[in-house]
């Protein structure tokens, strides 16, 4: 299982419009494998994992339960100090989170051997580097755990094995991925939404955000199944970073330094089965940023996303993405063409009507270019309600949405839905861009 590329949004704020964008980015993947069977069980491979098996059973346990001292028995003598107290921390901050699981497997992939300049200091009668995942899921938004890496470095004295560290060494491939309770302590609100509980995590320091969200969530989820409709969870897990470090392990390293309001992530989608490990990951600048008017657009944007997703194949043309779930966190806001897309009117006033659709470079691109993509995504789609009603708007998303798309598959999809043709699609599009700008 790997993490999907995220939906992300814009934070650059200009009077009532926050520029919902697409990140190319990934969040650090897991893959899942099944068990494989071999002719013959080495007896000692299969005591390790099982010793081993015990170890992560008994170190879930002690996490979840915050028992420091059952904690510290799965920690080895020879382990740093500052690793036993950043468990002690994780522990103590996950007292807060409604945990529906919280378990580490082992996962089968081949044996990466551990560098003898780790193994030799430890003086252990075997060291082990296996291929671990942290299975979890949050009470209410959750219906079925998500998996994430851990990068464990084991070590067996006395027929028992211990922790050594869950960091990334040196000449072993493997990544531990870091949840916001490993950030510093947690506040969680719980939320009733039409699908069931939503939940909101963050830190302390983000009270703001956090209460902010959660009041918003009902609505938001009511006002995305009347857009898009019921056949999604309509209940949302939330997380809001505290630190650039922190949205950059939620969201995805790619997202790190940028401009960005929120981001939504997902495990890979599989036809026929339900997406897991969803996630709305606001950014640290959120709070500072974002209005009310603009936390509920963002809101409503990334939920588009997320109720999306299982239709949704990654490849899709950014301008279909972002123009589809623009237009519903805008929509019902009273905004007017020029408060939703200043840039876009500027433009267009300046120059003459758009005559082409974004590429998908311009959103990455920065600056006007990108703001403008941004806006431009959205009208498309703002036009195409206007002109042919939000069902024909659904029903182009559905068209355009399944992966890459060449013009003639644009074409095509165009024609299908509107009964035009690319070009007569652009030249009505730009009229009315340039009619709203004047």
């Amino acid at each position: 299982m790997t993490a999907e590329k995220p939906r992300r949004t814009r934070l650059t704020v200009v009077v009532l419009s926050v520029l919902l964008g697409l990140s190319a980015c990934s969040a650090d993947p897991v893959t899942e494998t099944g068990s494989t069977t071999t002719a013959a069980v080495n007896p000692y491979e299969a005591q390790r994992r099982l010793g081993v098996e015990d170890l992560l059973r008994r170190w879930a346990d002690a996490v979840r339960s915050n028992d420091v001292v059952a904690l510290e028995k799965t920690i080895d003598p020879a382990a740093s100090p500052e690793f036993l107290r950043s468990e002690m921390r994780r522990a103590a901050n996950l007292a807060s989170v409604p945990l529906a699981d919280w378990g580490y497997e082992l996962v089968d992939e081949p044996e990466v051997p551990v560098p003898s300049s780790v193994a030799t200091p430890l003086n252990a009668a075997d060291v082990w580097a296996p291929s671990v995942v942290l299975r979890y899921a949050v009470t209410g938004p959750d219906t079925t755990p998500t998996r994430r890496p851990v990068a464990l470095v084991l070590a067996k004295r006395d027929d028992e094995w211990r922790i050594v560290s869950d960091t990334e060494i040196a000449g072993v491939e493997r990544t531990t991925w870091r949840g916001p309770w490993d950030f510093g302590p947690m506040i969680a609100r719980s939320v009733s939404t039409a699908g069931g509980t939503s939940v909101v995590l963050g830190h302390p320091d983000q009270l703001l955000l956090v209460d902010r969200v959660a009041s918003e969530l009902p609505s938001a989820v009511d006002a995305v199944s009347d857009f898009y409709g019921d056949g999604w969870s309509r209940a949302a897990l939330i997380f809001t970073s505290g630190s650039v470090e922190e949205f950059a392990a939620s969201a995805g390293a790619g997202t790190a330094g940028t401009d960005v309001a929120a981001v939504s992530v997902s495990d890979s989608v599989v036809p026929g089965q339900t997406v897991t490990g969803q996630r709305v990951v606001f950014s640290p600048a959120a709070q500072d940023r974002l209005t009310d008017m603009t936390t509920r657009s963002v809101l409503r944007h990334e939920l588009t996303h997320v109720a999306a997703r299982a239709a949704t194949v990654d490849g899709s043309p950014t301008w279909v993405l972002e123009g589809f779930a623009d237009y519903s966190g805008y929509r019902g806001s009273g905004a007017d063409f020029g408060r939703v897309a200043p840039t876009l009117s500027r433009v267009v006033t300046e120059g003459g009507a758009p005559t082409v659709f974004p590429e998908d470079s311009d959103f990455s691109a920065g600056g006007v270019r990108s703001t403008l993509a941004y806006e431009s995504a959205w009208s498309v789609f703002a036009f195409a309600a206007a002109q042919f009603g939000e069902p024909a708007l659904r029903s182009l998303y559905a068209q355009l949405a399944t992966g890459p798309k060449t013009a003639s598959e644009v074409d095509s999809g165009l024609r299908s839905v509107t009964g035009m043709s690319t070009g007569e699609f652009l030249q009505a599009w730009g009229a009315w861009v340039l009619r709203q700008s004047s």
